[in-house]
C-alpha cells in the first residue's frame, strides 16, 4: 500500500511503514488553496491508566452512563468496549506480539484521548475538531447507528492514533529502531479485522438494518470494514512519522486534522443514499434498540 501525503508544497511517499519525500511527477504538488487550521486542543488532562482491563472499566461505566441517559454516543461507546474486550482476550497470553508492554501503554494512551474527547465535549470546551463532528451529530440525532459507529472510529483512528503512537514510542529512533513498532501495529490491524464481527454485532443491538446487512453480504461486508481500519491505521502510522520528522509540528497537525474532517464529512453523507432509513431507525434506536442495548 502506497500513500502520498501533501505537507505543504512538499509531497511525501508513504510504503511499509517507511516515509521518504517523493520523486518525479508526485513531488511537484501544487501548495493548498487554503489550509485547514488544526484541531484546538483537548481542554482537560485525561486520567491515566496502567492496564487494559483499567480502561475496560472506565469504558463500561462510561458506555452505561450514556445508555442510562438515551444518548446516542452508547453506540460507539459500546462497540469500543467490546473490541478493546476482544483485544485482551486475544492478546492474553499470545506470543504473537514483539513488545507487548508497549501495546499496553499505547492502549491505555489511546482509549484515554477519547475520554478526553468526550468529557471535554460534555465540559462544552475545546473538542477537538473531528469528535465534535462525531458527538454533534449524535447528541442532536442526525445519524444512522453506523454513521455513529463510523465517525467515532473515523475521529478515533485518523485522529487521535498519531498522537499516541508519538507518545508512546521513544523520541529519536532511526527506521531500524522503529521497524518492531511497526511490525507489532500491523499485526495489530490483523487482530482488529478479527474483532469486527463483534463490533457490527454491538452496533446491531440498536439497528437490526446491520445484523440483516452483515447476513447478506457475509465475511464480504466484515473484510470491507476490516480494510477500511487498515487503511485508516496505516495512514495514522504515516502522520506518525510526519509528526517525528516534519519541521513544521502546525503544519502536520493541520494536515491530520484535516484528513479526519474530510473523512467526518463523507460519513455524514452515507444517509443520503438511503435516506428512507433515518426515521424508521430513530424510532427503533430510540425504544426497542435502547433496550437491546442493555443485553450482552
Amino acid at each position: 500500500m502506497t500513500l502520498y501525503l501533501q505537507l505543504g508544497n512538499q509531497v511525501m511517499t508513504y510504503s511499509g511503514g517507511n516515509l521518504a519525500p517523493a520523486t518525479g511527477e508526485r513531488a511537484l504538488a501544487p501548495p493548498p488553496a487554503a489550509p485547514t487550521p488544526p484541531a484546538a486542543p483537548p481542554c482537560a488532562t485525561p486520567t491515566p491508566y496502567n492496564t487494559i482491563p483499567e480502561v475496560i472499566r472506565a469504558m463500561r461505566r462510561r458506555w452505561r452512563a450514556l445508555q442510562r441517559a438515551r444518548d446516542w454516543r452508547a453506540v460507539f461507546a459500546r462497540s469500543y468496549l467490546r473490541t478493546t474486550q476482544q483485544v485482551l482476550a486475544a492478546a492474553k497470553g499470545s506470543s504473537a506480539f514483539e513488545n507487548p508492554a508497549w501495546l499496553t501503554r499505547l492502549d491505555c494512551d489511546f482509549a484515554g484521548r477519547y475520554f478526553m474527547a468526550a468529557d471535554c465535549w460534555d465540559a462544552r470546551g475545546d473538542c477537538p475538531a473531528p469528535w465534535a463532528l462525531a458527538f454533534g451529530a449524535a447528541t442532536e440525532k442526525r445519524t444512522l447507528v453506523l454513521q455513529d459507529l463510523l465517525l467515532g472510529m473515523n475521529a478515533h483512528i485518523n485522529y487521535d492514533l498519531p498522537y499516541a503512537l508519538d507518545a508512546t514510542i521513544p523520541p529519536g529512533l532511526d527506521s531500524a529502531a522503529l521497524a518492531p513498532y511497526y511490525r507489532d501495529h500491523a499485526r495489530m490491524n490483523a487482530l482488529l479485522a478479527r474483532t469486527v464481527r463483534v463490533v457490527q454485532e454491538a452496533a446491531s443491538a440498536y439497528d437490526p438494518a446491520i445484523a440483516l446487512a452483515n447476513a447478506g453480504l457475509g465475511r464480504g461486508g466484515q473484510e470491507g470494514v476490516a480494510q477500511l481500519i487498515s487503511l485508516w491505521r496505516e495512514r495514522s502510522w504515516a502522520h506518525f512519522l510526519l509528526l517525528r520528522q516534519a519541521g513544521d509540528r502546525a503544519a502536520v497537525d493541520g494536515l491530520i486534522a484535516q484528513t479526519a474532517g474530510e473523512y467526518g464529512l463523507l460519513l455524514m453523507q452515507l444517509q443520503q443514499v438511503a435516506p428512507f432509513l433515518y426515521w424508521p431507525n430513530r424510532l427503533y434506536r430510540d425504544s426497542i434498540g435502547w433496550l437491546r442495548g442493555w443485553l450482552p
